[in-house]
């Protein structure tokens, strides 16, 4: 039996919704200040940072195996990327992550690669041992981890782990194995700016500072993340001039934009 999914628009008051509480959590964001530990892939370093300051929470960086533990145990969320596995993000990866488990700090895997090497996909099968609060990866990344090449992927992920899972790309499908949102929003330009992905990473964990509810507040990051992107493009001649729209239109983000763009969709999983 194959699976197939039905997708079809949410009620107008549930797109408003979101855009309400999307723009109530960016409010949040800028007056509690959340710090973002990230343990991110060398490409991304700069561009995580910039679009977690953009809204105005505070990124840390380091992953100095000395000091990891007091940075995490002080953090409101934890980003790990498993991009660059260098000798020392594998050495500050697992502490970093007990560390907030401890401390009941929020964590988001990105299994950037998982498909293109049995040793990754190893190790963050190994992560996911640990119970990451939310996964974020492209869908061969996704099915990866589950280990077969299905449609439903997303939502054997989440059901496998009891994490969110969201899967990004021309549209981004976030569920928690039981329900799942689509995102209609974003441009196609957005594929062309390095460490976009990676970034949308440290951008859910931001989120997740301020929002424990798991579910919402990655269709909250991803919303407005999709949102400014399609907005930042719509002024730009490329990808270069996107980088920098990008940022300043999650810096000015607000209400009445979301209102005006939000487009969400429902996905529901039939059997074919």
């Amino acid at each position: 039996m194959s699976t197939v999914f039905k997708v079809f628009d949410v009620e107008s008051q549930s797109n408003l919704d979101y855009a309400r509480s999307c723009a109530i959590m960016l409010s949040t964001i800028v007056q509690q200040k959340p710090r973002v530990q990230c343990i991110t892939n060398t490409a991304a370093m700069d561009f995580s940072s910039d679009i977690v300051l953009a809204v105005g929470a505070r990124p840390s960086l380091t992953m100095g195996i000395d000091e990891i533990r007091e940075f995490v145990a002080s953090c409101d969320a934890l980003s790990i990327n498993i991009g660059t596995l260098d000798a020392a993000r594998k050495a500050a990866i697992i502490p970093a992550i007990e560390t907030a488990n401890d401390y009941q700090r929020p964590w988001v895997l990105d299994p950037v690669s998982a498909h293109a090497s049995e040793k990754r996909c190893e190790y963050a099968r190994e992560l996911l041992e640990l119970k990451p609060t939310v996964i974020r990866g492209n869908i061969a990344e996704i099915k990866a981890l589950v280990g077969r090449d299905t449609p439903d992927a997303a939502w054997i992920l989440a059901q496998e782990t009891g994490a969110v899972v969201a899967q990004t790309g021309e549209a981004d499908i976030i569920t928690d194995g039981k329900k799942a949102l689509m995102i209609a929003n974003g441009d196609e330009m957005q594929t062309r700016v390095s460490a976009m992905g990676c970034a949308a990473t440290a951008f859910v964990a931001t989120f997740l500072a301020v929002n424990r509810r798991a579910f919402d507040a990655t269709v909250q990051a991803l919303l407005a993340l999709s949102v400014a992107g399609e907005v930042a493009a719509a002024k730009s001649e490329g990808p270069g001039s996107l980088h920098m729209h990008i940022l300043d239109t999650l810096y000015s983000l607000d209400k009445t934009l979301l209102e005006q763009r939000a487009h969400l969709l429902k996905c529901e999983e039939v059997a074919a």
